[in-house]
């Protein structure tokens, strides 16, 4: 007599082992920054540079010329000078970037307010977003929402997380489910946030700035012809942080900083605006980085180094630089209000 088999065709033995296998989705959060050395070293910085400036996403030129052009003449020669940056800044009690004490810091008080086990990772450099998920994977977490920490989309950034998590994927024969958090640009409680944190700001400066720059990390111009929205999301971000201001609106400036190579990014660039600003008179001004979900070299190094000489160099005299959200109170309370609108469906 022939043993009849299920449906499916499966035995008795393997329903029992897949019955054993088959556990409860466990849901998890994976936060991701850009990236972060390992090291404030020529060595180390030339390594991440190396994977940052590769993505094609980032630098988008003819693949083969890029490399030639990135290890004959960009490492070499700008890896000593972006180590001295990343020196100046590093926490030497941790031994790690700025950046890196605050993602895992955001991700701890993440998980201890919301209960859901918080991971993060950086997309360049480490700890890699291929080593988390396995990480999460091992731990049994099934479904994953991926929040990157840029406000605005750009897909030099935003996207270059996507495409990172997706290739992730493509080596896991069992993949969890995965969502991926939406821009935030306008949430409302980012704007409250940023709000809040300029005006704490000015409690503890002892002038009263005439002009408040929003400084906004820049992309190149051609990015935003071909369809990229990060320059419309910056403005929409600047635009309704004036509305909720109890300041004066003409006392806002969006601008956009970190400019790289020799084509025209988005304007008004930062340096040349503060440049053009202390020329003019202006002697007093305060800036904020509202791109940057963490302090960085981008904002320690650059803003409070480079463009306050730039300001102060142009005729001005009083210079501050308000922190990014970091691991405040309201930073968190921000991404936890996220995951909560997010994850509906799944918790």
């Amino acid at each position: 007599m022939i043993k009849l088999q299920n449906d499916q065709g499966i035995n008795n033995k393997d329903m029992k082992h897949c019955k054993n296998k088959i556990k409860k989705n466990k849901t998890g959060i994976l936060i991701v920054n850009l990236g972060t050395p390992d090291s404030p070293t020529t060595k180390g910085v030339k390594v991440y540079l190396k994977e940052f400036l590769s993505d094609e996403r980032v630098i988008e030129l003819n693949k083969f010329i890029w490399q030639i052009i990135l290890r004959l003449f960009v490492l070499p020669f700008r890896s000593p000078n972006v180590a001295k940056g990343y020196a100046s800044i590093w926490d030497r009690d941790k031994n790690e970037s700025p950046l890196l004490v605050n993602t895992r810091n955001q991700a701890e008080k993440m998980q201890a307010k919301l209960g859901i086990p918080t991971y993060f990772a950086m997309r360049y450099g480490n700890p890699s977003i291929y080593s988390v998920m396995q990480k999460m994977k091992d731990d049994g977490i099934k479904e994953i929402l991926v929040i990157p920490l840029y406000p605005q989309y750009s897909s030099a950034t935003t996207a270059t997380v996507v495409d990172k998590v997706n290739e992730c994927l493509g080596k896991m024969r069992r993949q969890p489910t995965i969502r991926y958090a939406r821009p935030y640009f306008q949430n409302k409680k980012y704007i409250e946030a940023l709000n809040n944190s300029i005006n704490n700001h000015l409690q503890t400066i002892d002038f009263k700035p005439e002009k408040i720059i929003l400084s906004y990390h820049g992309i190149p111009r051609q990015y935003h012809k071909k369809g990229d929205p990060y320059p419309c999301h910056c403005k929409k971000t600047s635009r309704l942080l004036t509305q909720v201001s109890p300041l004066n609106k003409d006392m806002f400036i969006t601008t956009f900083q970190s400019i790289f190579g020799k084509q025209e990014w988005v304007k008004p660039y930062t340096n040349a605006t503060l440049i053009k600003l202390g020329k003019s008179g202006v002697k007093n001004i305060s800036i904020i980085a509202p791109a940057f979900a963490s302090d960085c070299l981008e904002t320690l190094e650059e803003i409070c180094e480079e463009l306050k000489d730039d300001f102060i160099n142009a005729g001005g005299e009083k210079f501050s630089y308000i922190p990014c959200l970091n691991d405040s109170d309201d930073s968190i309370d921000m991404l936890c209000d996220i995951v909560k609108n997010e994850l509906k469906g799944w918790i």
